[in-house]
């Protein structure tokens, strides 16, 4: 069976998910993967798709750190940068310079944290579309058997 087929599934339920609500969205998947598999092969597709939506899944808590990424580096930069500007800010001569840098600093944390609170955000609601798939999988399995 063909990824491209179950992963188009997915990403019609998550877009349908965040734009028309949950029943909208269960009904649509449902039809979906009915007329695009038949009734004979149903449920192997919905297996795939729970197998994949899993996948995803412990992908996205792996992803949900944000020390794992871009963001590591960033607050690496702006500690050096902080310490730097600290260190600017004892001599006479370079203060000015010292409290532009440690400003920039705490304009730049204060992205940095938005940053992350937005990923977490949507991670976590990324998750939570991903676990109702699983579960409407489950569910159709149940019945089918």
């Amino acid at each position: 069976m063909n990824t491209q087929v179950i992963d188009e599934a997915i990403d019609k339920y998550v877009h349908e998910r965040m734009t028309g609500g949950k029943e909208r969205a269960k009904e649509r998947f449902l039809s979906y993967a009915y007329l695009k598999q038949g009734k004979d092969e149903v449920g192997e597709f919905l297996q795939k798709v729970g197998g994949l939506s899993r996948y995803y899944i412990d992908y996205l808590k792996v992803m949900s750190n944000p020390f794992k990424g871009p963001e590591l580096a960033w607050l690496a930069s702006m500690l050096t940068i902080a310490v730097y500007s600290v260190f600017l800010m004892t001599c006479e001569e370079d203060r000015m310079i010292g409290i532009l840098l440690f400003s920039g600093t705490v304009v730049n944390g204060w992205s940095l944290l938005r940053s992350i609170a937005k990923k977490w955000c949507e991670v976590g609601v990324m998750i939570a579309i991903y676990l109702e798939i699983v579960q409407i999988a489950e569910h159709e399995l149940e019945e089918m058997v």
